[in-house]
């Protein structure tokens, strides 16, 4: 017992250690800038601040490490947290349904896995709502041996904690439902007395965050656009877009050597029975019906929002490979096998995580990964060396400096500014701001995104100023001659 403890404790130190590696390697997202003011806000009172999108709790483990100090590392290091929670979840399950052998095989899987590893490094919802989700599976499965109406509002909770941390979880309420339905032990009575007690607390749970939009007039507008709505053929090729973006994140996050064995492990689900029941066949269903239903109803899916099903699907990955390397008989070659898939993810792995701690920019990802967090403005490069920079490119503390950026932009640099260099932040492309500024003082800074977001030289000439480019930040693939973060120095005539 004691040895079996000490290897679910060194996978959750490795799970722990790899992401939290250079964790401030790759600028904030904008989301994750988003999510930062959030828990910024929760100090000023504001627990459900602007949570019209779906992701109503998530900035709480954020609030808790206290945002205002070392934001970036705050931010992100919940997600970590969250994540040993769901591990720890799959590896029980995984033990006490596959045995010990799967149950590693789920630690091995989970942590070298590029996609979840990219995504867990992040401050963003997604990962911590899949590592949830897998939590919510092992309350299932532990409601349907016990029958046990406290298991039935342990369940509830973990449900409804995956989906306030965002609304993407809320299919996996399918998994409850044919976990306790097929694998209850108990009467049909109380398996649907048990379903009525899991959505009570669920609605118990969305009861405040509810309440807050009523008497402030707001709803989940954002969230709920989510839910396509085209029909015919337009349906079909929503459809059909979100399915290549699925496979995109499975082939396109370095070699997808972990695609193939995750595929094997599914796969291997098929032929797994326990007590004479389809089990496997009946855990697989639990993981891929929620997402069937995401790709069909979604209005389009971003490979984000598939790392809510993630971890529950390397988790039963693990369970399948477990199983069929049980069948082999002597227990040496059983080991062997292992060490074999073991040393296969590390060999897809490594470089992965080593390119992400040194090099993040270079990281081989989708193609519509790399744009929105290494390239597009959502992504942090430019911004994030600018403010950096500001106490050599500015002087002393002291001058306005204007963003001309999204405000959202805006917000998440200002996080890097760690000596009084904050921006002003004001709507794109800025000019009125920078107008004020210059009536107030004779020199004012300009940090611009390349148009149409930020001004161009020629707009702010038109402010009457004389215009200087001071500095050029480029993004990955950019030269300082098409950098898209320029510094701009505005001077008021004499």
């Amino acid at each position: 017992m004691r040895h079996r403890k000490s290897i679910a404790v060194i996978l959750l130190l490795v799970l722990w250690g790899s992401r939290l590696l250079a964790l401030e390697a790759l600028p904030l997202h904008n989301d994750e800038g988003l999510h930062l003011t959030r828990a910024v806000e929760v100090w000023n009172l504001h627990p459900f601040w602007e949570i019209a999108d779906g992701k109503i709790i998530n900035h709480w483990p954020i609030a808790l490490f206290y945002p205002q100090h070392a934001p970036v590392f705050t931010g992100r290091v919940a997600t970590i947290f969250i994540a040993v929670i769901g591990l720890a979840a799959g590896y029980a399950l995984a033990r006490r349904l596959f045995g010990p052998l799967a149950a590693l095989l789920v630690g091995v899987l989970w942590i070298t896995t590029p996609y979840l590893f990219f995504f867990e490094r992040l401050a963003l919802s997604d990962a911590e709502a899949g590592a949830l989700v897998v939590l919510t599976l092992w309350a299932a499965l532990r409601l349907a041996k016990s029958g046990r109406p406290g298991d039935a509002i342990l369940t509830g909770l973990a449900l409804a904690a995956a989906t306030l941390f965002k609304f993407t979880a809320a299919p996996y309420a399918l998994t409850v439902a044919l976990i306790v339905a097929a694998m209850g032990r108990a009467s049909w009575r109380q398996r649907l007395w048990h379903l009525a007690l899991i959505a009570g607390t669920v609605a118990a749970c969305f009861a405040g965050p509810l309440l807050y939009l009523a008497l402030r007039a707001g709803g989940f507008s954002i969230a709920l656009g989510w839910i396509g709505g085209a029909g015919g053929a337009d349906r079909a090729a929503v459809i059909g877009e979100n399915m290549a973006r699925l496979w995109a994140g499975l082939i396109g996050f370095g070699p997808p050597i972990w695609t193939v064995v995750l595929l094997v492990g599914l796969g291997a689900l098929l032929f797994w029975r326990r007590d004479g029941r389809p089990t496997g066949l009946i855990l697989l269903l639990a993981g891929l019906l929620p997402l069937l239903v995401m790709i069909l109803l979604a209005a389009q899916i971003e490979p984000r929002h598939y790392v809510v099903g993630l971890p529950l699907a390397l988790t039963l990955a693990g369970g399948g490979l477990g199983a069929l390397i049980s069948r082999i008989r002597a227990r040496s070659w059983q080991r062997a096998a292992a060490g074999i898939v073991t040393a296969t993810l590390l060999i897809g792995f490594l470089p992965f995580a080593v390119t992400a701690a040194r090099t993040p920019g270079d990281l081989p990802l989708p193609p519509r990964v790399a744009r929105q967090y290494i390239t597009d403005h959502s992504a942090g490069f430019g911004l994030r060396e600018a403010v950096q920079d500001f106490p050599q490119t500015v002087g002393p503390p002291g001058p306005p400096i204007i963003a001309s950026m999204f405000p959202d932009s805006c917000r998440r640099a200002n996080f890097y500014d760690t000596v009084g260099y904050g921006m002003i932040c004001a709507a794109a492309p800025g000019l009125d701001a920078a107008r004020e500024a210059l009536a107030a003082a004779d020199t004012v800074y300009v940090l611009a995104e390349a148009p149409p977001v930020g001004a161009s030289s020629p707009l702010l000439e038109s402010t009457g100023a004389q215009v200087s480019r001071i500095a050029a930040y480029p993004r990955p693939g950019e030269t300082e001659e098409t950098a898209s973060v320029v510094l701009w120095r505005l001077e008021r005539p004499e």
